[in-house]
């Protein structure tokens, strides 16, 4: 799939490649770990490379591009 941040289509940094996989990981902290409250903690989209597996981590999930 292709993706774009803002008006900005997004191509990988590594390869050049436009098109990725993406999933969500969640940013946890060391206050939140420590007291059992990792959900608490916020996610990040990333965006994967499907030609050299480039990870990509956005705050704001980028829109898929038809």
């Amino acid at each position: 799939m292709k993706y774009r941040a803002g008006n900005t289509h997004l191509v990988c940094p590594c390869c050049q490649n436009d098109k990725f996989d993406k999933d969500y990981r969640q940013l946890n902290t060391k206050g939140a770990t420590l007291f059992g409250l990792e959900w608490e903690n916020r996610d990040a989209t990333i965006l994967i490379c499907r030609q050299c597996s480039y990870i990509s981590w956005f705050m704001k999930e980028p829109e898929a591009v038809k």
